[in-house]
């Protein structure tokens, strides 16, 4: 007799937020945002774009302005003539860059083992 295992609201809730968010960090350019934000702190807008390679002002500033609303990255305005912005990780930011990093020494670490060869069944 096989065990079924029972998936309560509380886990389908876990995997919406899980699912979520995988979501809003796979969006194009939110990794290297976060990575060059996490090079050094605190950055201006053209720095930014100078240090994340093809990434156009628009979609930057989009980026910027998403991870912001989640609480991923602080904007400080000075007031100043003219303006001037700066933008740093948040504590929630910092945790995240952290993760990333262990998700990409991951990544490197089985992306450099040999892949075992599927071997096709006896006909």
């Amino acid at each position: 007799m096989s065990k079924s295992v029972q998936i309560n609201q509380e886990v389908l809730d876990s995997c919406k937020i899980i699912h979520s968010s995988w979501n809003e960090l796979t969006k194009v350019w939110t990794l290297p945002v976060i990575h060059a934000l996490g090079l050094q702190e605190p950055a201006r807008f053209n720095e930014l774009k100078r240090r994340i390679d093809g990434v156009s002002a628009t979609s930057l500033a989009e980026r910027l302005g998403e991870l912001e609303k989640q609480g991923v990255v602080a904007r400080k305005v000075f007031p100043e003539s003219p303006p001037r912005v700066e933008y740093s990780l948040t504590p929630k930011g910092q945790e995240l860059k952290k993760i990333l990093g262990e998700l990409g020494d991951w990544a490197i670490r089985w992306s450099q083992q040999t892949t075992p060869s599927v071997t096709s069944s006896p006909q």
